[in-house]
């Protein structure tokens, strides 16, 4: 394994943001070319506090193999300009500067998360890494003194042509920039009947039934080869089988409770034989079988 250290900085003195109060840095970094580069380790460090000369500052950070678009949608109500999500397949890293206030570092939320960054994670081919740092803030704003740290340790192993050629190909094709996006759908409130298994309002296992015990008496008991067992008739066997069957509400157990025979759980309707659920009522159910001695068996 060939283990690729990245230790690398973006270091800005100042940056004058436009006029939507938007401002990128960014540094290229160059990798082997052919490779396949599985990331190892993320990580992101704050080296100084930045001042502005307006009220608002929050900083997008980017590692990834392309540089990364900026889009039309917005990072806060009023901070436009926003970069590619976390999870895109062309983020290797992102992190997020927020909280600012002068003369104090920044809160830095980051994914994958720092537990998650110190594990072998996202792989890629493209022989360039990008540290891109997206600046939001006021109408014209001067930002001064951004010092972050970056370090990033690859995996990089020799790829096939096609491979290489094949992944490199992809990862353009992601990195391209798109404008606006939405992802998922809106479901109104009222019309979510059936898209989920509701158990989560109840809170918890669903309940269930147990038959009585002088139920199981006149049920199917391991009785000893040499005693008479009560067997039950088919129409008694169904009468189980339809409560076990029987619809309930979403919190209320499976089966039913029968006037005489108590309760019915579900379960008594697993693995049957047909005859017992549909088939006409024959005179020996079960057939009738003789030992050698003419003993009549009972299966």
């Amino acid at each position: 394994m060939v283990v690729h250290e990245v230790r690398e900085t973006l270091e800005i003195k100042k940056i004058e943001l436009d006029g939507n109060g938007f401002g990128i840095i960014q540094k290229r970094i160059n990798l082997r070319p052919n490779m396949r580069h599985n990331i190892l380790q993320l990580d992101i460090f704050q080296d100084a506090v930045p001042s502005t000369t307006g009220s608002a500052l929050m900083i997008e950070f980017f590692i990834s193999p392309y540089p990364i678009i900026y889009s039309d949608m917005k990072l806060t109500p009023t901070l436009t300009s926003r970069g590619q999500m976390a999870g895109s397949d062309t983020v290797l890293m992102k992190a997020i500067a927020h909280k600012y206030q002068a003369g104090e570092f920044f809160t830095l939320n980051q994914f994958p998360s720092q537990q998650i960054g110190a594990n072998p994670s996202f792989s890629f081919y493209t022989p360039a890494l990008y540290v891109t740092g997206f600046v939001h803030g006021g109408e014209e704003d001067a930002v001064e003194n951004i010092a972050f740290s970056f370090y990033v340790a690859t995996d990089s192993k020799k790829a096939s042509l096609v491979s290489y050629g094949l992944g490199v190909l992809r990862e353009r094709s992601v990195a391209q920039g798109i404008n606006l996006m939405q992802q998922g759908r809106t479901i109104l409130p009222a019309n979510n009947v059936g898209q989920i298994f509701p158990m989560w309002k109840y809170g918890g296992a669903r309940p269930e039934r147990m038959l009585r015990g002088n139920a199981l008496a006149d049920f199917f008991l391991p009785y000893s080869s040499t005693d008479s067992e009560k067997m039950l008739s088919t129409a008694n066997v169904r009468d189980y089988l339809a409560a076990g069957r029987t619809m309930q509400p979403f919190d209320s157990a499976f089966g039913a409770l029968d006037p005489a025979k108590g309760q019915v759980p579900d379960w008594v309707r697993f693995e049957l034989i047909l005859c017992l659920v549909a088939c006409p009522v024959r005179s020996q159910l079960p057939p009738r079988n003789l030992s050698v001695y003419g003993n009549t068996l009972m299966f």
